[in-house]
């Protein structure tokens, strides 16, 4: 006989609570290679990417983001940032790490961050600025020296937020609308007990169902094993630029 729990099933997504970091940190690790350092006397997490250029650092702090992710690219001379207070939904990180791991990732890809929030039928307001139909999410935009500069908030109430996010520097479109998509899904997301402990239910749908209990422990290993084996496919090198006619002979 099987067991069961129960799994809450939360929407919209962006006022669920955080969820279990390691979606974000076991993954960047086990399925990403990311590398971590080790210091027990400390509550926080840093992973360093495999080419020593992206940066991922978690470490509870009072009123400050409780996730920085960094990317410094001295050849190209790319610096950009990421932030995430400690409310964020594990979800909503993840889409930025994934996109940034991906074996096919662009940081210079032509990407228009707005479109996923179109497409689900969010309002574009004016300047950059952006909100979610219930309200309950804005964000907005401002460009300094060429490079656009980020702030999404989610709040229950206007006066009430419950996590914000920031893209700072050169931020590349790609990730930015990785997170807008997650941001905008509208499919719920699940929930243990004990993770919905303290929880608004005043804007949210909350729904529990019993999921094998085996499931819900695959779950995570499972996101792991999807992530190594896409680490595993080396993308096809681009094609050589075509060859130079050969010059014509001169003759006397």
């Amino acid at each position: 006989m099987s067991i069961a729990v129960e799994q809450a099933l939360i929407s919209p997504r962006y006022l669920a609570s955080p969820g279990d970091p390691a979606w974000v940190t076991a993954a960047l690790h086990a399925g990403a290679g990311w590398s971590h350092g080790h210091d027990p006397l400390m509550p926080r997490v840093v992973l360093t990417s495999p080419d020593q250029k992206s940066m991922l650092r978690l470490e509870p702090r009072l009123n400050e983001p409780w996730w920085r992710l960094s990317h410094r690219d001295g050849r190209t001379g790319s610096v950009w940032s990421a932030a995430f207070d400690g409310g964020t939904p594990v979800e909503l990180i993840a889409a930025v790490t994934d996109a940034l791991t991906d074996p096919g990732y662009d940081a210079r890809a032509i990407t228009a961050p707005y479109q996923p929030l179109w497409q689900a039928g969010w309002d574009s307001i004016h300047n950059g600025a952006f909100r979610s139909p219930d309200g309950r999410v804005r964000g907005e935009r401002h460009s300094v020296s060429g490079s656009s500069n980020w702030r999404i908030t989610a709040s229950v109430d206007e006066d009430d937020p419950v996590w914000h996010a920031w893209f700072a520097g050169a931020t590349p479109r790609v990730l930015v609308a990785a997170f807008m998509r997650a941001l905008s899904d509208p499919e719920p997301v699940l929930r243990t007990r004990e993770q919905t402990v303290g929880l608004s239910r005043r804007r949210i749908t909350l729904h529990w169902q019993e999921q094998p209990a085996e499931r819900v422990a695959r779950a995570l290993p499972e996101r792991i094993e999807h992530l190594a084996a896409r680490r595993a496919i080396t993308p096809a090198p681009p094609a050589p630029p075509p060859a130079s006619p050969p010059a014509p002979r001169r003759t006397s």
